[in-house]
């Protein structure tokens, strides 16, 4: 039977676009899955994406992905009761290195121009991005009264490599079961070298925009001829 529970996974993560929160479902799905697996690593799915690094997650009904502002789309928000979910906060400062992220790596989507990319990468404020990041803290306190809501901080995972951290994630739906820290560690180590490529790929951005912004397309431009 269909209920309003059908699409969502056994753990949910809300996170802004460009924090890599489908690279930590990834993992953490493939930590529930095969807890003796600890070094494990998601693969890009094809060309395209391995332009910019950019990965999916093809385990949603394990570990579901969620921006912002596509749970503010979801009718059942106020009906969901007793859902695992994890909010991966950003600071304000952070923000706009996630930004640039989420800008950069939309270069697969149909129409976005060098133009569009450049124009939001040089803006002093993304309104939207802001309107999003707002929303994620009102949505996150809606879902706290029916459900299981973990704060974590983004800094936490990607940049400090917290394998407690980590670990107190899988645990939110195992409930202290879990016990495989040779896991957690390994998806600590590649969530600080996810966010080290994207880190490289932000300050080449800063560095010469033109040059990377023109390479990603010409080889997006190869592939899809």
């Amino acid at each position: 039977m269909k209920t309003s529970h059908a699409d969502l996974g056994l753990i949910n993560v809300l996170f802004m676009p460009g924090a890599s929160g489908t690279f930590l479902a990834n993992m953490l799905a493939r930590a529930i899955t095969d807890p003796w697996w600890d070094d494990y690593s998601p693969e890009l799915p094809n060309e395209v994406f391995e332009i910019t690094k950019e990965y999916i997650n093809q385990y949603n009904h394990l570990a579901m992905t969620w921006h912002p502002f596509d749970l503010k789309h979801y009718d059942s928000t106020y009906d969901l009761k007793n859902v695992n979910w994890i909010n991966l906060v950003n600071t304000k400062d952070e923000l706009e290195f996630t930004d640039v992220m989420a800008n950069i790596k939309r270069q697969h989507f149909e129409g976005i121009t060098k133009k569009d990319i450049l124009d939001r990468l040089y803006a002093t404020s993304n309104v939207d991005y802001n309107d999003c990041h707002n929303w994620q803290h009102e949505a996150a306190t809606m879902l706290r009264v029916n459900n299981n809501v973990l704060d974590i901080n983004w800094s936490d995972v990607f940049v400090k490599g917290d394998a407690d951290v980590i670990l107190s994630m899988i645990n939110h739906l195992f409930k202290g079961q879990y016990t495989t820290v040779s896991v957690a560690e390994n998806i600590a180590k590649k969530c600080i070298a996810k966010h080290k490529a994207d880190l490289h790929t932000y300050n080449e951005l800063k560095y010469d925009p033109d040059k990377v912004i023109d390479n990603i397309l010409d080889k997006l431009s190869t592939i899809q001829n």
